[in-house]
C-alpha cells in the first residue's frame, strides 16, 4: 500500500484550499462541517472515515500502522480519505455507464499490491484497483481499444529476454535444486563440471568436506515468442488500461471532489503534515 510518506499517490493534490477553508470549484463554502469530502453529489462523513479507519485499525495489519496522534497517523487518515474518494469516483462513473460493478463483474484473481503497480499508476489508483469492483470495471472500460500492436508486444519480447530465460538447473544430492550463483568457490565448480548421474568429490568447502552426486541436469532453455506472445498481450493491454484510469482518476478529481480541511490530500504543501512533494 502506498501510504504516507511515499513518493507518490497517484491522485494530485487538489486546488481548491483558501485560507477561510476548502471551497467548491464554483467559490462557494463547503456548507458541510461533518463533511470529510464531496465527491459529486456524494458527502463522505467523518463518521463515514473514522468507521472506516476503526476498521483498518482492528485489522491484520493494525500493529505496522502509525498511531493516530503522529503526523504520520493524520497522514494516514488523509490518504484513507482519498482512497474513499477515488471509490465514489469510480461507483459513480460505473453507475454512470451502466457497467457491471458489482457481483457480475468477470472474476479477478487475487491480486498483491506491489511497488512496480503502485509506482506505474499511483497508490490510490492501484489500491482502489484491487479493492474495488466498481475501479476495476471503469478501468475495463477505459481499457478497451487499448491492445498493443504486434510491434510492441514483440518490442518487449526482445528488450526483456531475460524474463523468459530458464538457467540450467542441477538437481545434487544432497543440496537439492542448484543454478549458478547459489553455491560457490570449489563446490560450484565441481558441480557444475560433472556429468549427470556422476559422483563428485570429496570436495573441501563450508562444513564440508562433500561428496556430492549430479542427480540430473535441466538444460538453460528460453520460451520462444510464440508461446509467451499472448501473456505478452495481456500483460502490456492491463498495464495501459491501469494508466488510463490513473490518468481518468486524477481529471475527475479535479473536477468533481472538495475536501475538507483535516482531509487533504498527504502530499498537500498547504496541510501542516505535508512530508513529501510531487
Amino acid at each position: 500500500m502506498n501510504g504516507p510518506g511515499a513518493p507518490s499517490t497517484g491522485v494530485a493534490a487538489p486546488a481548491y484550499r483558501t485560507e477561510d477553508g476548502m471551497r467548491r470549484s464554483d467559490g462557494r463554502a463547503h456548507p458541510d462541517p461533518r463533511a470529510a469530502a464531496t465527491v459529486g453529489d456524494r458527502v463522505i462523513t467523518v463518521a463515514e472515515v473514522d468507521r472506516r479507519l476503526r476498521l483498518m485499525r482492528s485489522g491484520p495489519l493494525a500493529a505496522r500502522l502509525p498511531r493516530p496522534e503522529t503526523a504520520e497517523g493524520r497522514n494516514l487518515r488523509r490518504w484513507l480519505v482519498q482512497v474513499m474518494v477515488a471509490e465514489s469516483l469510480a461507483e459513480q462513473e460505473a453507475a454512470r455507464l451502466g457497467l457491471p460493478a458489482g457481483h457480475s463483474a468477470p472474476p479477478r484473481p487475487q491480486v498483491a499490491l506491489t511497488p512496480a503497480v503502485a509506482l506505474r499508476t499511483g497508490g490510490v489508483a492501484a489500491a482502489v484497483l484491487v479493492t474495488s469492483p466498481a475501479a476495476r470495471a471503469v478501468c475495463r472500460a477505459l481499457a478497451a481499444g487499448r491492445e498493443p500492436s504486434e510491434d510492441e508486444v514483440r518490442d518487449y519480447y526482445r528488450r526483456n529476454l531475460d524474463r523468459f530465460a530458464t538457467p540450467e538447473t542441477r538437481w545434487v544430492r544432497p543440496f537439492g535444486r542448484v543454478r549458478r550463483g547459489q553455491i560457490a568457490g570449489p563446490i560450484e565448480d565441481a558441480v557444475f563440471a560433472a556429468r549427470e548421474g556422476e559422483t563428485v568429490g570429496p570436495v573441501e568447502g563450508p562444513g564440508g568436506p562433500w561428496t556430492l552426486v549430479v542427480e540430473r541436469i535441466e538444460t538453460a532453455r528460453r520460451e520462444p515468442y510464440a508461446a509467451v506472445r499472448e501473456r505478452i498481450r495481456a500483460e502490456l493491454a492491463k498495464e495501459s488500461g491501469e494508466r488510463a484510469f490513473a490518468r481518468w482518476l486524477d481529471a475527475r478529481h479535479a473536477d468533481s471532489v472538495v475536501l475538507t480541511p483535516g482531509h487533504e490530500h498527504p502530499a498537500d504543501p498547504a496541510q501542516p503534515d505535508a512530508d513529501h512533494r510531487h
